[in-house]
Formats: C-alpha cells, sequence, structure tokens
C-alpha cells in the first residue's frame, strides 16, 4: 500500500469498537485492515447530511404508518443514485465490494462530496473513499466488517 496521509492517520487514531465497521482490502484470500473504521456517526452523516436522506422525525403525517411509507418513499428516491454506498445502513452487517464493483463505489462518493459542504458528511465520505481508491491501486475488493470487542479470558 502506499503512504499514509495524515487524513488516515486522524481516522486511525479514533476510537474503535464494537458498533462500528472495520475496513479491510481483499484480494483473494488476503485481507488486509486499512487500520480505521466507519462509525455509526459517519453512516449517519453520509445519508442524512450527504445524501439528504430526510430525517423519519421531520416528515409530518396523520399516521405512524403514513408518516412510514412517506419516509421510505423518500428514502428511496434520495438513495436511488447510490447503490452501492446504500449498502452500508447497518454497522452490524458485513458488506462487501468486488473490485469491479469498487471504481462505482468511488464516483458515488464523488457525487456525496460534490453535492454537500457539511465537514462531517464530507469526512464521513472520505472515509470511504480513501479505503475505495486503496482498493483500486491493489487491484482488490473491499470489506467492511462489523467490529466486536475481543473475547478476554476471565473477564
Amino acid at each position: 500500500m502506499s503512504e499514509v496521509s495524515d487524513l488516515e492517520r486522524d481516522f486511525q487514531n479514533e476510537q474503535k469498537g464494537e458498533g462500528s465497521l472495520s475496513v479491510f482490502i481483499t484480494n483473494g484470500e488476503s485481507s488486509d485492515y486499512i487500520g480505521y473504521n466507519i462509525n455509526p456517526e459517519d453512516v449517519e452523516a453520509i445519508y442524512f447530511e450527504g445524501i439528504g436522506v430526510p430525517r423519519w422525525e421531520s416528515l409530518k403525517a396523520d399516521s405512524v404508518e403514513e408518516q412510514t411509507a412517506m419516509y421510505w418513499d423518500r428514502f428511496n428516491e434520495c438513495m436511488a443514485k447510490f447503490q452501492l454506498i446504500g449498502r452500508v445502513r447497518d454497522t452490524d452487517v458485513r458488506v462487501e465490494y468486488t473490485d469491479a464493483e469498487v471504481p462505482g463505489l468511488i464516483d458515488e462518493c464523488r457525487g456525496i462530496s460534490g453535492s454537500t459542504d457539511n465537514a462531517k458528511a464530507l469526512r464521513s465520505i472520505e472515509k470511504v473513499s480513501i479505503a475505495a481508491n486503496r482498493a483500486v491501486e491493489n487491484q482488490a475488493g473491499l470489506n467492511f466488517k462489523p467490529s466486536q470487542l475481543p473475547d478476554f479470558d476471565g473477564f
């Protein structure tokens, strides 16, 4: 892999732990941890501030059912252009991108970056973008794996 940038070092120094997605570059049987995680706050920033998905509570309807239907209509409308990044919806679910899909993921990251000036969303999408670019450099795929706290015997 190429040299680590200051921004990547910042990402690597963030707290890691259960509830986040560890980022791996994968090529065949090998899987290399990139050194940082995608946190739930990153996913939230990408979706709400970056892409513009409305928050459920911001929608008004006569019933919970109508509000839920309205939310999913708006959600699907917003996410239609972001099918690849849209796979990352839950930090408890593994997300895998093949080497053929990674360039499309980079394009989606550029689209999100170009459509927001929100600092948190830009920083969060940069995590995905850097990982995807590293995967392309290595002609590899990309995996986001749910992080779990290590098992400690005797605790």
